[in-house]
């Protein structure tokens, strides 16, 4: 794959993982917002829940699939891309330690709003 191609690829998912983050920070306001103008009754907490909890696993398997896409990456770069700086960095990045961060908070912060929700 020729390093132009491979960038813009790179980019489109970087992207992809960008909405993702800001998405969740979105979410994270919102709901803030409404618990503590006490906006919320008691039978809005468990819809809310439920759509907290799904909205975050389609931001989680979306930011997943973005940093896995990335990884695969490694693989699609051509010689000269690979001797430059750029490659040899990308080539040695810890993508298992990014999975397991964007895991931990695109799950933790739904499962934390849901849990602040129910109190």
């Amino acid at each position: 794959m020729e390093s132009s191609e491979l960038r813009g690829w790179i980019d489109h998912r970087a992207m992809m993982l960008w909405v993702s983050v800001t998405c969740l920070i979105l979410m994270v306001v919102g709901v803030t917002i409404a618990l503590s103008l006490d906006g919320l009754s008691d039978d809005a907490t468990l819809p809310l829940s439920i759509l907290v909890g799904a909205i975050g696993f389609f931001l989680w398997f979306c930011s997943f699939g973005a940093v896995m896409d990335i990884a695969s990456m490694r693989s699609d770069m051509d010689d000269s891309l690979r001797r430059s700086n750029f490659g040899s960095q990308f080539a040695k990045a810890p993508f298992p330690a990014y999975l397991a961060l964007t895991t931990i908070v695109m799950l933790g912060t739904p499962a934390m709003l849901i849990w602040m929700l129910n109190a």
